[in-house]
């Protein structure tokens, strides 16, 4: 009977692998110096070096992962957008908290006297709205007079300045838009039959009335009818007071001559957003954790090619290990660096585009902070490296007549 040889090993199919090329110039240096970790420098290697078909997956993996971390970016964008219509009113053209009325009969040295007895109260600024025409419209927009050109009313100009002299006026993006002009034009506008021309120096953040607002220093008006009064004032609070508080003080000082109301903020319509807003978040992390296992899975595959190459290298079964987690932590990076570095200004153009066309007019967008992005990366990372211990593990202990067998 004839005797065979038999392998020691399964014999492969004959079909090898496609080579990638070898350690770049740059990695053999890095491993060449000392205390250089080397599983640091093939982790990377294995992540983002080799040849164009390699080089390419991993941009589509993290063009794949980087994605919904840019979608996360922009959700973080709306949030703290909305937080900063709670916090920082003033900054979004509502820096009054309290709007009061003098009751008939009273003048306005005794109107502003009442509402400055309260200490919280930081200026009462005198005010008045009327209703104007302008020409090639049958509807009406609203013309303020607020403040003096000595107790100047603090707008929230995004862009050009506010209005200090005679005719000056600053206006919404939504007369803007209406009207077809810029900062810098002259509009005629009709107040009771009598007409007043004024100068836009400016435009201010408008959340009310869809931005069809022209506001201008009640002195202005006054020059065009002298007979006008201030019929409503706009009361300014210190920092960390309370509104509510503030104004139930104020009528009970009042006793009646002041009818007190609280200014509802533009953020007061938008807490069922918040929820939509963590929804959509949360979502978009299943999405993420998704896209990271995939690349994990693999990172681990192309694991099993090099495990006989690694441990031909000395590498332990814990460094070979730190080799794939690696690489699913630089994977992971890079994804969440494209990822926050694309989303903060798509998320200000987005927010800025929407407050334009519905009349509020670009400025109000505000990017998360610094630490929101950090934490976001941080997570995304550590997610990463944390998913691929595991199976990172297994592969680096599998005996190497399977690893053949595999690879085969």
């Amino acid at each position: 009977m004839a005797r065979r040889r038999v392998p020691p090993v399964p014999a492969g199919n004959g079909v090898a692998p496609p080579a990638g090329r070898g350690l770049s110039r740059a990695s053999r240096r890095a491993l060449a110096l000392p205390g250089v970790p080397p599983a640091l420098v093939l982790g990377w290697h294995r992540a983002f070096g080799g040849g164009p078909g390699r080089r390419g997956r991993a941009a589509a993996t993290v063009a794949r992962l980087g994605l919904p971390l840019l979608l996360i970016t922009v959700a973080l964008g709306a949030w703290t957008t909305i937080e900063r219509f709670d916090s920082r009113p003033e900054r979004l053209g509502l820096p009054a908290a309290l709007t009061a009325r003098p009751a008939e009969g009273v003048g306005d040295r005794e109107a502003r006297a009442l509402l400055q007895r309260s200490p919280d109260v930081v200026a009462a600024h005198r005010g008045l709205e009327v209703a104007a025409l302008v020409p090639g419209q049958t509807g009406t927009i609203a013309l303020r007079g607020l403040g003096t050109r000595q107790d100047p009313y603090p707008y929230s100009v995004v862009e050009g300045r506010p209005a200090h002299g005679p005719d000056e006026a600053v206006a919404g993006q939504g007369l803007l838009d209406l009207l077809d002009v810029e900062v810098g034009d002259w509009v005629r506008l009709t107040v009771a039959g009598r007409p007043q021309v004024l100068h836009l120096v400016g435009r201010s953040i408008e959340p009310e009335n869809g931005g069809r607002v022209v506001s201008t220093s009640l002195d202005t008006l006054r020059e065009n009818d002298p007979a006008l009064q201030p019929a409503l004032y706009h009361v300014r609070i210190r920092p960390g007071a309370d509104p509510h508080a503030v104004r139930a003080e104020l009528a009970e000082a009042a006793a009646g001559r002041l009818d007190l109301h609280e200014v509802a903020g533009p953020a007061d319509g938008l807490t069922s957003l918040r929820g939509v807003v963590a929804g959509l978040i949360a979502v978009l992390a299943l999405i993420g954790l998704t896209e990271v296992s995939s690349a994990i899975g693999g990172t681990v595959r192309e694991s099993r090619r090099d495990l006989l190459a690694l441990k031909a290298m000395g590498l332990s079964p814990r460094q070979i290990t730190a080799v794939t987690v690696t690489a699913a932590a630089a994977t992971a990076l890079a994804a969440a660096v494209a990822g926050t570095a694309l989303g903060v200004p798509l998320a200000h153009w987005l927010i800025d585009h929407q407050g334009r066309t519905s009349g509020v007019g670009a400025g109000i967008a505000h990017g998360p902070p610094v630490p929101y992005l950090l934490a976001l990366s941080a997570a995304a990372v550590l997610g990463a490296a944390a998913l691929a211990v595991l199976p990172a593990a297994r592969a680096a202990r599998r005996r190497p007549a399977d690893t053949l067998s595999a690879v085969a």
